[in-house]
């Protein structure tokens, strides 16, 4: 997943990228700038064809034509391109500020008999991050929603400029706290992937351990989460119970909660022996086999499945144009996942199964999170009984000049890190995170519901904040 050169030089241009998507075998993956060091600005195009990842390094000399109208997953992208740039981006229908909150901001208005505008946010109840809802309702009907994210927004990219290479990780594990070991491995599998590092087969095994715990947890506390959006108390109690056992085994037997500080470029710091490889595993089956019987209790309760079907329906082909990635494209049939169209580390290795739902609706996506906790159950068991012998890290030089790139499925989806390296230290740092490609997704999936399932449909989604503002 290293940088083509044959991307960059006088024949690649924008318009060469445009082309690729329109041909319809294409999906854009991020879109972002950099500067090179003697002041130029260049613009980079991520796009899948045909699973394989393609960069495309473009000069601007001028105005860029927008990739929007050909993919409306670019809109977010060329905003914040044209916000943090300058970058003239042709053609683009709405070019408002992300990060800049004016006091000036036009809100897209509604207008009509009846119609009222009910403003949510950013300050919320609780400990969630800050975001701003306004919904245009007639009555209890949502008409429209638009959000307005970027609260706390913190300048993570600028952050990773000039640090050392092997200093990236822990920047990388702030970005979004849920998901911190998959933003971890992204990054150092960018870093891996600019030098050509190869890392051991007992790191890499270790890497998909991690990975799919974090996954498992993540679809636990989530499916939790909507039974206490919707007043079932009790399996949202036994979920958090599930839960705190897998993060008191992670404590156990890896030092860590949240497996901070486990992931480094070359492999992983912390290894586990024969004896707590067997007993970390008896903790994770049974924690899934209670999940998955509080599952089926869910899933057959009649005022659940009230609640939960035919709400917040994404559409197949909103999903496909906007680009949605994760358990959320999954749940619209968009067959997508990173571990099975672009296989790294230990997911070289084994093949994945990768449920889909057709519905769309809040229900599709709580069955798409309990399906694939139980293969992440399945994939940490085959992964712990065949525990490769050897070294966990290799070492990784501290110098030297490189580009790179890095994608994996995190809980919510495709996570991107792109770097460039110079003398051992990190010029500029790209996160794509699954957040910033599927909050644009959300407000279609709430128009025509009533206001009151706003939370419902929220949750699940689970978006995060602070990992889409980075």
């Amino acid at each position: 997943m290293t940088t083509n050169p044959a991307t960059r030089g006088a024949e690649a241009t924008a318009e060469s990228a445009l082309r690729l998507l329109e041909g319809g075998n294409a999906r854009l993956v991020t879109l972002f700038g950099s500067v090179d060091p003697d002041g130029a600005k260049r613009v980079h195009y991520i796009v899948d064809v045909n699973r394989e990842y393609r960069s495309i390094s473009v000069p601007v000399t001028g105005a860029l034509p927008s990739a929007t109208r050909i993919s409306p997953a670019a809109a977010w992208h060329e905003r914040e391109l044209h916000e943090q740039y300058g970058i003239e981006i042709d053609g683009h229908p709405d070019l408002r500020p992300l990060f800049s909150h004016a006091a000036d901001y036009r809100f897209l208005q509604v207008q009509g008999v009846g119609v009222c505008e009910l403003p949510v946010g950013p300050v919320h109840a609780g400990i969630i991050e800050p975001g701003h809802f306004r919904f245009s309702v007639m009555g209890d009907s949502v008409l429209h929603l638009e959000p307005r994210l970027f609260y706390t927004h913190k300048g993570t990219e600028k952050l990773f400029e000039g640090a050392g290479i092997m200093n990236g990780q822990a920047l990388a594990e702030s970005v979004s706290g849920d998901n911190c070991f998959a933003h971890a491995v992204a990054y150092c599998q960018s870093v891996e992937n600019a030098f050509g590092i190869s890392v051991p087969p007992r790191g890499r095994a270790i890497r998909l351990l991690g990975l799919e715990l974090e996954r498992m947890m993540a679809h636990i506390g989530d499916v939790g989460a909507l039974c206490g959006d919707v007043g079932c108390a009790v399996p949202a109690a036994y979920n958090s119970r599930i839960k705190e056992s897998l993060l008191q085994a992670s404590a156990r037997f890896f030092g860590t909660r949240y497996w901070r500080g486990i992931a480094i470029p070359g492999g992983v710091r912390r290894d586990i022996s024969t004896e707590d490889a067997r007993a970390f595993g008896k903790v994770v089956a049974h924690a899934a086999a209670d999940f998955a019987e509080m599952a089926q209790l869910i899933l057959d309760t009649p005022s659940v499945q009230n609640r939960f079907e035919e709400t917040g329906v994404l559409s197949n082909k909103i999903a496909r144009d906007l680009g949605a990635v994760g358990p959320v494209a999954r749940s619209s049939g968009v067959r997508i996942d990173v571990r099975r169209d672009h296989p790294y580390g230990h997911y070289r290795n084994i093949t994945i199964e990768i449920p889909h739902f057709p519905q769309g609706d809040v229900l599709a996506r709580a069955r798409m999170r309990i399906e694939e906790t139980r293969i992440s159950a399945r994939l940490i068991q085959e992964m712990l009984n065949g525990l490769a012998a050897g070294i966990h890290r290799t070492p990784v030089p501290r110098e030297g000049s490189a580009e790179g790139f890095s994608a994996v499925e995190s809980p919510r989806g495709e996570l991107l890190y792109w770097i460039r390296i110079g003398n051992g230290r990190i010029i500029r740092c790209h996160i794509k995170s699954p957040s910033f490609q599927n909050w644009p997704c959300l407000p279609f999936a709430v128009d025509g519901n009533i206001s009151a399932d706003f939370p419902l449909i929220n949750k699940s989604f689970n978006l995060s904040y602070s990992g889409c503002d980075r």
